[in-house]
């Protein structure tokens, strides 16, 4: 098993989960035990914190990187906050009764964050489990962590956000109906209007790719705004926006989507008039055109193996 809270499946994250796998088999297959909500939500609840990954996208994203693999969410509140690391690991062996543990080597557990791997080692290895400490994985001499690529994402470096992900930032959903807005103006997209507890790059547009969980590995280049479309006064809530040059694209209202971003283009702006942003689409288009044809997508290796969400 690895335990872990894994926001984002980061590379470091990676790491844990493979070093996992290759010590489980049929009898023993891997389970991968996380918490929800955050800790910090619990802890510091005026603070909160945004999620790199829901619950629904890391579940998928654990499917599509590990198939075969069990998940596990713990409820973190407060009984759980104020567990003793021992009666922690005691629950761990009666539920779970591992035969390997994993866990990166800054995973801590247990009331005021007290169990480390040093404790984890002498409880389990004289109970012949054994326990794995991956060190932390290292892009640049700069350690990977979920809340570096917070930081790097709220800062708009989505660059090296997606260096230290491993694979480009992804937005997960499902296809709903919009207001029809992008096909008044001849370009026609899929909007997605994450909850607020998902962290999202700052507003502007970006170039991606988009795919959709029945045409399996099949993606498609994709232009993509997120913000607060302030040119239609609709600031109330954010949004994702998708189009596709490449359309027509089948009927996909309801269906699970994944998103990727992968470069940014340019800030959001407020437009005079709709004509004004068509122009201004018209020239993010030609940048988007150009990148493509300067083959600066991300590899596609980056994009197998993915699911993923949608509304339009």
């Amino acid at each position: 098993m690895a335990i872990g809270f894994f926001d984002g499946f980061h590379r470091g994250h990676r790491r844990v989960l493979a070093e996992a796998l290759a010590r489980s088999s049929p009898e023993a297959p891997l389970c991968v035990v996380t918490f929800y909500p955050h800790p910090q939500t619990v802890l510091l609840p005026r603070e909160g914190v945004k999620y790199l990954t829901l619950y629904s996208e890391k579940y998928l994203l654990l499917e599509r990187f590990f198939p075969g693999t069990f998940l596990y969410f713990l409820r973190f509140n407060r009984a759980l906050r104020e567990t003793a690391p021992l009666d922690f690991l005691s629950a761990v062996v009666e539920h779970f009764h591992p035969r390997t543990i994993c866990v990166g080597e800054n995973f801590r557990f247990g009331f005021e964050r007290r169990g480390d791997s040093a404790l984890l080692r002498d409880f389990f290895v004289p109970r012949g489990t054994e326990v794995v400490v991956v060190p932390s994985y290292r892009v640049r001499g700069e350690v990977v962590s979920s809340s570096r690529i917070r930081e790097h994402l709220l800062d708009g470096r989505l660059t090296q956000a997606n260096e230290l992900l491993g694979f480009p930032f992804t937005v997960i959903g499902r296809v709903r109906r919009g207001r029809r807005i992008g096909r008044s103006l001849g370009f026609p997209t899929l909007n997605l209007h994450p909850p607020l507890r998902k962290l999202l790059p700052p507003p502007g547009v970006y170039t991606g790719r988009v795919s959709w969980e029945n045409l399996g590995e099949t993606s498609w280049n994709a232009l993509i705004y997120t913000g607060s479309r302030p040119t239609f006064h609709d600031t109330r809530r954010r949004v994702v926006e998708v189009f596709v040059p490449s359309s027509p694209f089948p009927e996909l209202y309801g269906q699970r989507v994944y998103v990727t971003f992968e470069e940014f283009v340019r800030e959001e702006m407020v437009f005079s008039s709709e004509e004004a942003l068509k122009r201004q689409i018209q020239k993010d288009l030609e940048v988007f055109f150009r990148k493509a044809s300067a083959g600066l997508s991300a590899p596609e290796s980056l994009h197998r193996g993915f699911g993923g969400n949608l509304s339009i």
